[in-house]
């Protein structure tokens, strides 16, 4: 069985004979990885922490066809 790393396509391990191929991750897309996910979590956790700007509504949109508009009072 051949072993390849699913990000970077790097051989990983090989055994004799052709066999099916299987997926890993090897040290250096692994650390990669690793340091995107870690700076996800940081960037989410400060985005929690900011404080939150009033909602507004929508804008007014066109009416569905089919649909007629509603007068407003």
């Amino acid at each position: 069985m051949r072993v390849v790393c699913a990000w970077c396509g790097v051989v990983l391990s090989e055994s004799t004979g052709a066999g099916p191929v299987s997926h890993g991750i090897c040290a250096s897309c692994s650390l990669s990885v690793e340091q995107a996910f870690y700076k996800a979590k940081l960037l989410k956790r400060q985005a929690r922490r900011m404080p939150r700007r009033p909602h507004r509504s929508p804008a007014p949109s066109l009416p569905l066809p089919g649909f007629a508009p509603v007068a407003q009072a």
